[in-house]
This record gives C-alpha cells, structure tokens and sequence, in this order.
C-alpha cells in the first residue's frame, strides 16, 4: 500500500518560521523512504492546510496518508481541532484511509532529545 506523511505545524504569521518548519519536513522525509511523498501543512496562519496538503496527495498514487502533529503538548490543538480536521478530510476523501498519529510531544524519548541539545550547547 503506497503511504504519505504529513506533518502539521501551528502555522505562524512569521514566513520565516514557516519557511523553518517546511525545511525541517524536508530533513524529515529524507530519513523517511518508505514514504511516496512526505509534505508540510499548518493548522492555521499558513498554508497549505491539511485538506490541501490531502488534495494534492490524492491525485498521487497514494493509499494511506498519515497525518503526524508537529506539536509538544496535548493541548486543545491536538485534543480537539487536528482530530476534527482529520474527521473532515476522511469525510472528503473517503478512498483514503487517513490516520492521525500521536503528537510529538508524546514520545518518551523527547527529554533524550532535548537534553542531549541542552549538553551540545553548554558542554565546554
């Protein structure tokens, strides 16, 4: 089954920080070859939006999209509006099978990550 990811962000008014996530999407797909397309979307303040990151991934060769929340708190984003965003894309792509993974924040191995960038900036 040919498979996609798309990684939502916040979005920001600040193109620069959009621009950042956007290439941090780019890293991530080229650790991510089992993907026939891995590509960006935002939440709000940027586009594109999850719908037209799906649409443009349905006239792909693609069966199964993952949608994977760039987020670190399980906050009313992740709780309530990716979930009822991912209600309405399965409704509007009902050949799709899309699934919501679990937010980034949820990964036990987080605090490896952030304190092994803590000790890279202030070992001397």
């Amino acid at each position: 089954m040919s498979k996609a990811l798309v990684v939502m962000a916040h979005g920001s008014r600040a193109a620069a920080a959009n621009d950042e996530f956007r290439a941090q999407v780019e890293q991530l797909a080229r650790r991510c070859p089992g993907f026939v397309a891995v590509v960006p979307c935002f939440l709000e303040l940027a586009s594109p939006s999850l719908n037209e990151a799906i649409q443009q991934l349905a006239r792909q060769p693609v069966e199964q999209v993952f949608v994977y929340p760039m987020f670190f708190n399980g906050g009313k984003h992740v709780s309530r509006d990716i979930p009822a965003q991912v209600r309405e894309a399965r409704e509007g792509y009902p050949e799709l099978k899309i699934e919501l993974l679990d937010y980034l924040g949820s990964t036990p191995d987080l605090a490896d990550l952030m304190a092994r960038h803590v000790k890279e900036q202030t070992v001397s």
